[in-house]
């Protein structure tokens, strides 16, 4: 099932938003299917119509939020276009893409963090849904800025991507466990330095 065109249905959205609310207030291992029927005022079975677990409602909040941010980049590329502006200030974004969930009170942060303490082969494939979702759309940005030449074109926008996913990753992880401020990496310095070894 491609989750991606339920994402503009109403009740979905409801979900979506009643879900992430209840994470914020009582965290991801306490927010139980219970909570998002009762808050969200509709039945066991509209909630099981769009998924068969939390852990899938989460996965879905993850993808929505890239999918979001897929939504804005477009729309901005679109008004550089048809304002004949420079689209350098624009593909910032792409940089943004891979690294714009870097805070702790982030729902996409919380998220990711639970699912991957979660054993399971079904986390682990929404997880990997998650992954390779991520990787084809940064690859997509990547190539659309190699076309609009603010990113060098002899770079392989499949490496690029997998390589900005790999430090988006060990990002999160390292802002969850770091306590000092100062330990925190600025994202565009990362890009600029992968920019920079791959051209």
């Amino acid at each position: 099932m491609n989750h991606l065109t339920i994402y503009n249905n109403q009740s979905f959205q409801h979900i979506l938003s009643v879900t992430e609310e209840i994470i914020l207030e009582k965290g991801c291992r306490n927010t139980t299917l219970k909570d998002i029927i009762e808050r969200s005022g509709l039945s066991k079975g509209a909630i099981y119509h769009y998924v068969a677990s939390k852990d899938e409602l989460f996965g879905l909040i993850l993808q929505s939020k890239i999918e979001e941010m897929n939504e804005k980049f477009h729309m901005t590329i679109t008004s550089s276009i048809k304002e004949g502006s420079s689209n350098q200030g624009s593909f910032s974004m792409v940089s943004q893409f891979f690294y714009s969930r870097q805070n702790t009170h982030d729902i996409g942060n919380l998220i990711f963090i639970y699912l991957l303490s979660q054993d399971n082969e079904k986390v682990k494939k929404i997880l990997n849904d998650i992954y390779r979702y991520s990787k084809d759309t940064g690859a997509k940005w990547i190539r659309m800025g190699q076309d609009n030449g603010v990113i060098p074109a002899n770079i392989d926008a499949e490496k690029m991507a997998k390589l900005m996913i790999t430090f988006s990753y060990g990002l999160r992880v390292t802002q969850i466990l770091s306590t000092d401020e100062t330990d925190n990496v600025d994202s565009s310095d990362i890009f600029k330095v992968i920019m920079k070894t791959l051209t």
